[in-house]
């Protein structure tokens, strides 16, 4: 079941001008204030990040074939299976430079999904809440609520969009916005290919062109640019994109940060998501606002020849995310922090690497070759942020199909709704909070105290901590 469509318009240079890369749905649902917030006052925050880099393995990467890797007859000889201490196996064949910084990250084998179709699965992915088509529209994604609860700290020069997506068009649940928050708070969708970002800076000769278009269009409907009582919100949101647009495109610092120099190119692997880790490292040194960004790595859906070599499946993925995965964390940690004397951008920056759900473990299937869709386990990779380092959360069995041992005080799976608190707390957000002010009249949950098929006590992981 396809979730609802929530797709930004997939942007050219142009595109932005016209729609700021908000979803236009937004602005319908821009009447509605959030208000009445409430809390359960006892949830502590450690807020150990500043900023989330959240890397969606697009697809269901196989947790035997990756993060917890299981050696059997299937297994290809070009893998390499190396033990890599504290009972943790990576296929050292695929992912030469990860094992070489595994001092620097948190490896989690014990996560689990709700779900096994794409689209419901993806939308819990973005959301951290169930698929319940009747308020699809006024769910906003994670990404959304962050900065909402990160306005307040925004400063005059930051001229950037605070959540910035990536290669998200053809995601099977749209990618989602704000929901019935503010139209400032939705993502600006962009398209990075292997020949690395679009180009938002106008050409040179087109600057006052542009200027005097802009100073034109706010004299012929600059009335209705304000929020004024009787008019729909709608108009005034459609400023914000027009004046987020306008302000990215006059940004002197833009160009430097939409570009990818050859080298870089080279070190990431010249992939669409190595592209992607670059420019999500450029904003992130630039501090020009951007304060949540969801890069996509698609194509992880290996029903068939999962092995087969010379194509987009697993092995091209995976030594695509090893290159691009390495070179952005070793970058990360040799840029200084702006605002942590003698820490480093890495130090900041919550770094999260996951599947929307596993695959199925063993033997790969005789007809094709390949693996199924598998919610019981999966795996993912967390590091900066205030995580811990050379830390391996979690334990399955011989064949990676059951956990034996959760790995955490939860003591069972670690959901979606788990790492959105992680998320949440380590940006010092309370993940307990509600709205109460939405267009159904239907409290919105941070964090839901259900999943989509019973209640459980969802929490931050804290053993994921230094």
């Amino acid at each position: 079941m396809k979730a609802p469509e929530q797709n930004p318009l997939h942007l050219t240079r142009r595109a932005l001008l016209r729609v700021g890369g908000i979803n236009v749905v937004g602005g319908f649902l821009g009447a509605f204030l959030p208000r009445n917030v409430r809390a359960a006052g006892k949830a502590q925050p450690m807020g150990t990040a500043r900023q989330v880099l959240f890397v969606n393995l697009e697809g269901g990467m196989s947790q035997v074939d990756t993060f917890d890797a299981k050696e059997g007859p299937w297994t290809p000889e070009y893998f390499d299976i190396r033990n890599c201490g504290g009972g943790l196996k990576l296929p050292h064949g695929l992912m030469p430079n990860l094992t070489q910084v595994l001092d620097r990250v948190t490896v989690v084998r014990s996560m689990a999904a709700w779900d096994a179709v794409h689209g419901r699965a993806q939308y819990y992915i973005q959301t951290g809440h169930p698929l319940n088509q009747a308020l699809a529209r006024e769910v906003p994604a994670i990404g959304a609520v962050v900065c909402h609860e990160l306005a307040k700290s925004r400063k005059e020069t930051d001229t950037l969009p605070a959540y910035l997506s990536m290669n998200m068009a053809g995601n099977q649940a749209g990618l989602i916005n704000q929901g019935f928050l503010s139209a400032e708070y939705g993502p600006l969708s962009l398209s990075v290919g292997g020949d690395g970002p679009p180009r938002l800076a106008p050409d040179k000769g087109q600057v006052e062109v542009m200027r005097r278009r802009w100073e034109r269009l706010l004299q012929l409907d600059g009335s209705l640019r304000r929020v004024q009582p009787g008019l729909d919100r709608s108009f005034a949101d459609y400023h914000e994109y027009y004046r987020g647009a306008w302000a990215i495109m006059n940004d002197p610092r833009v160009p430097e940060i939409f570009s990818v120099s050859e080298s870089d190119r080279a070190r990431y692997g010249g992939s669409a998501i190595g592209n992607s880790l670059v420019l999500a490292r450029n904003l992130f040194r630039a501090d020009a606002g951007t304060r949540f960004i969801l890069a996509s790595h698609g194509g992880w859906d290996h029903h068939g020849d999962i092995y087969k070599e010379k194509s987009r499946n697993h092995p091209a993925l995976i030594r695509e995310l090893d290159a691009a995965l390495t070179s952005l964390l070793r970058d990360l940690e040799t840029t200084p922090s702006r605002h942590r004397p003698g820490k480093s951008l890495l130090d900041e920056t919550l770094v999260v690497v996951m599947s929307e759900f596993g695959r199925t473990p063993g033997p790969v299937s005789a007809t094709r070759q390949g693996r199924e869709h598998f919610i019981h386990v999966h795996c993912g990779l967390l590091a900066g942020g205030g995580i811990r380092r050379g830390a391996v959360i979690g334990k399955t069995d011989e064949l990676g199909g059951k956990i034996v041992d959760p790995g955490w005080s939860g003591s069972r799976p670690i959901y979606m709704e788990d790492i959105a608190c992680t998320i949440y707390s380590a940006l010092g957000i309370d993940w307990t909070k509600t709205l109460q002010n939405t267009p159904s009249g239907r409290a919105f949950h941070y964090v839901e105290p259900a999943s989509g098929t019973q209640y459980v006590k969802f929490q931050p992981v804290q053993e994921f901590f230094a």
